[in-house]
């Protein structure tokens, strides 16, 4: 069999994949978490969720109630279910019987035998402009830590001084030691390094199950550092496929189930970082560039690294190629897929045919294959 043959083999066999059916496959898997972001009015709830999610993910779900307190964010698109309070008037009364109704509602999740239904995470804001946490604050979050993980967000960081900021963290863990807390704003005035934005965004991902933590890293706009570095399980598990599929020696005209492992891994890369809702036209950028591409890579990199393959009839594709082509492979596509999530959170447009051309492709596979 000649070279151009395999490429062709090759390339037929990826133009084939169903990419609607593998996204699907990929969205139904996701287990995601629950998080509920409780606060009193005016504390800053939404812009902390907007800044983590990314501002469409409470306008993309409909908004439905399950308490009178409480409202559920959900949708078939976000790989996270915010469930957010809608706050209270300032009086002692009123605020009693929202924190006790509140406390109720995660008691009676988290008491269902089915896990996925529990309250994951509560992030309990406090706004800092307010420079006090008061005693209803200190019972809530007693009695809610008794129940689910929680930390303490001191939202609003730009209203008050750092002495202030200072103040209010030495109150809570004189009362609270054990208790996690944050400070943060969407001040752009105030620098990151000042904020604890990725320790919140770490805090959340070491406080949730295994099975949680990809639908968290998932649903993350900001902290692409974070997210970036949990993508890595994503290619790991499609390495380990990939040298299942090739365990028994197979000839290169039938290695359908490897090229179509590391074109699932493709659609599992975009889809993690949001990459098919980028644009209208991400499906037909799929299709027409990274299929098209993935057949050339493979042809061209096996053709590369198996001295003699277009001498021969059946070439067996061996276990370590198949596992080091895959991870250079998912490797090169999370770094595309990071530098383009970078540009969408500065609001810049991105170019996704260019970012994916063949050359930039190859020689990031070949970098990370000499690895």
């Amino acid at each position: 069999m000649d070279k151009n043959k395999i490429k062709e083999t090759i390339f037929n066999k990826v133009e084939d994949f169903d990419y609607n059916e593998a996204l699907k496959n990929i969205r139904g898997k996701i287990t995601k978490p629950n998080i509920l972001v409780c606060g009193g009015t005016g504390v800053g709830k939404s812009s902390l969720i907007n800044y983590i999610f990314g501002e469409e993910v409470a306008q993309v779900g409909h908004a439905v109630p399950v308490t009178q307190e409480i409202s559920c964010y959900s949708s078939e698109e976000s790989s996270v279910v915010l469930f957010d309070t809608i706050g209270y008037e300032v009086s002692d009364e009123q605020q009693k019987t929202f924190y006790e109704n509140v406390i109720n509602f995660v008691e009676t999740e988290n008491k269902k035998s089915a896990i996925e239904e529990h309250i994951h995470l509560v992030w309990y804001c406090i706004s800092s402009s307010n420079k006090r946490i008061t005693t209803m604050d200190l019972t809530a979050l007693e009695r809610l830590s008794k129940i689910t993980k929680v930390c303490v967000v001191f939202t609003q960081a730009d209203g008050a001084m750092p002495e202030e900021l200072n103040e209010l963290q030495t109150v809570l863990r004189s009362e609270m030691p054990n208790l996690d807390n944050f400070i943060v704003s969407t001040d752009e005035r105030i620098s990151n390094e000042k904020l604890d934005w990725s320790k919140l965004v770490q805090w959340s991902l070491d406080n949730l199950d295994s099975s949680l933590k990809f639908g968290f890293a998932q649903a993350i706009a900001k902290e692409l550092d974070i997210k970036k570095e949990q993508a890595e399980a994503i290619i790991n598990r499609y390495v380990v496929a990939a040298g299942a599929a090739v365990a028994t020696p197979l000839p290169m005209t039938d290695s359908a189930a490897l090229i179509a492992i590391q074109t699932t891994m493709a659609t599992h890369i975009f889809n993690y970082w949001g990459i098919d809702k980028a644009s209208d036209k991400a499906k037909e950028l799929f299709i027409n560039v990274v299929v098209a591409n993935i057949g050339k890579m493979i042809s061209k990199s096996l053709l590369k690294l198996i001295p003699g393959i277009g001498t021969v009839a059946a070439i067996a594709l061996n276990g370590s190629i198949a596992t080091s082509f895959t991870y250079a492979f998912g490797r090169a596509l999370n770094e595309v897929c990071y530098y383009l999530a970078q540009k969408v959170a500065k609001g810049e447009d991105i170019d996704l045919e260019s970012a994916l051309n063949m050359e930039t492709l190859m020689k990031m596979v070949e970098k990370y294959y000499k690895k």
